[in-house]
């Protein structure tokens, strides 16, 4: 297949509702500057029918709002525009997010729950096309996530408590709990 990069008017493109990722700030200031100073080096990917942004939402709003981005970009970002249904384009996002480890666990079972409903992809497609165990692949089409886990029957580090844990399950250990450095972390 060969890649054709078109530049598409940055304003017409959408960011789709079923969009999974979120990046954090200081994330966000690595790429801004990034952009800043080099401009696009990788192209974004669209679907072709709707403009809905597969990958590279991020980059795109940060195109939209710092001007010296646009100076490198005229309005225009570099763009693979995909032929593709939304549950082609959803299966994209999460496989082109999930090498990058940026996507966020509920809004990612929640595809994953649309797309088994959907009845295109088969259990046996989700293993092999987002390389995910029985376990994982049986939690996100559950949607609840921590709903299967024993919780209380688990110690959380400060670096992982869910909110469903049970008070006293950080509290008596040997942990202590502290505030991020700053307010993304």
């Amino acid at each position: 297949m060969e890649l054709k990069i078109e530049y598409l008017d940055e304003k017409s493109l959408i960011v789709p509702e079923w969009k999974a990722t979120y990046t954090l700030r200081p994330d966000l200031l690595t790429i801004s500057s990034s952009l800043i100073e080099f401009g696009f080096i990788q192209p974004i990917h669209v679907r072709k029918s709707t403009l809905e942004i597969i990958d590279g939402s991020e980059r795109v709003n940060l195109a939209l709002n710092i001007s010296q981005i646009y100076e490198h970009t005229k309005g225009k970002i570099p763009a693979v525009v995909h032929d593709v249904d939304s549950f082609d384009a959803m299966m994209l996002h999460l496989r082109l997010n999930r090498g990058r480890s940026n996507l966020v666990a509920m809004k990612t079972s929640k595809i994953i729950r649309m797309l088994n409903r959907s009845g295109k992809f088969s259990i046996s497609d989700y293993r092999a096309l987002l390389s995910m165990s029985n376990e994982e692949l049986s939690l996100m089409l559950d949607g609840s996530l921590f709903k299967v886990r024993k919780l209380k029957e688990h110690n959380y580090a400060r670096a992982w408590v869910p909110i469903e844990a049970p008070p006293g399950s950080v509290e008596n250990s040997s942990i202590i709990i502290e505030s991020p450095p700053n307010p993304d972390r």
